[in-house]
């Protein structure tokens, strides 16, 4: 579903949304709030904490972190970055019990979420003849434009960006372009502006670089003004989770029916 396909639904099942606030609003009285960050290595005002926080709060790292906590400054690897962005867009992982990369071990439990990123057309994989994903390779920049722009279906660009280091009609250089003209980054330095395209990507950037897709993707389908920053309460389990954080890529219009209904 396209940015403008969810905006569309987004307006039509909106009404059904006053009840849901009003509802939201009395439990997050009484709902006890998530606590903020967390990680001993994530330093308080650091650039990229906010972003680190709330996609934490989302549960997008569980079972991703290292030792000493989120290391924010190591590179993000080929596997990661698959359980991350499936997480984030949201929708069913499917389980087939295989996979269609050769190395990609089916038992690993990580390997449904690069399989799913092949079925959506995320990724083509790294290599063919076998068919390979390279789990264990460092994402770079450029390869980081082009995942984010598959995943969410950002607009191509106007214009060039003028990045003095990204050849035009490079394989990711129309991406990059993309990225920057939603907002998503600012190069990697100016004057000169340039972007790094084959510089790995850190844990802590891909983690603003995915909060600002999130919140681009909001904007675009109309919620991010309307959807309280309140906390909710499952009465069942007794989790806690943030009314904005549900409203994510294709769970953003499971939830609008939900409330319809």
């Amino acid at each position: 579903m396209t940015a403008s396909e969810r905006s569309a639904s987004l307006r039509r099942l909106r009404p059904a949304l006053v009840g849901l606030v009003a509802l939201a609003l009395v439990v997050a009285a009484t709902a006890p709030a998530p606590a903020a960050g967390g990680f001993p290595d994530v330093d308080e005002g650091d650039w990229h904490e906010p972003a680190i926080n709330a996609l934490a709060e989302m549960g997008l790292f569980e079972d991703t972190l290292c030792e000493d906590g989120f290391c924010p400054d190591d590179p993000v690897e080929r596997w990661v970055m698959a359980v991350w962005l499936v997480r984030a867009l949201g929708g069913e992982v499917t389980t087939t019990g295989t996979s269609r990369f050769e190395d990609v071990d089916a038992a690993e439990w990580w390997s449904p979420y690069a399989e799913e990123l092949a079925a959506r057309e995320i990724t083509r994989g790294c290599a063919t003849g076998p068919l390979r994903y390279c789990p264990d390779d460092t994402v770079d920049r450029a390869q980081m434009a082009s995942f984010l722009v598959r995943a969410f279906d950002l607009e191509p660009a106007e214009s060039s960006a003028g990045f003095t280091d990204v050849d035009v009609g490079s394989t990711h250089g129309a991406d990059i372009d993309a990225l920057f003209a939603a907002g998503v980054t600012a190069g990697c330095a100016d004057d000169p502006l340039r972007y790094c395209p084959g510089q790995s990507v850190k844990r802590g950037e891909m983690a603003t670089f995915l909060h600002r897709a999130l919140l681009k993707q909001q904007e675009e389908a109309g919620i991010s003004d309307d959807v309280p920053d309140v906390n909710l309460t499952d009465v069942s389990t007794g989790d806690t989770v943030n009314l904005r954080s549900l409203f994510t890529g294709d769970k953003a219009v499971m939830f609008w029916f939900w409330a319809e209904w």
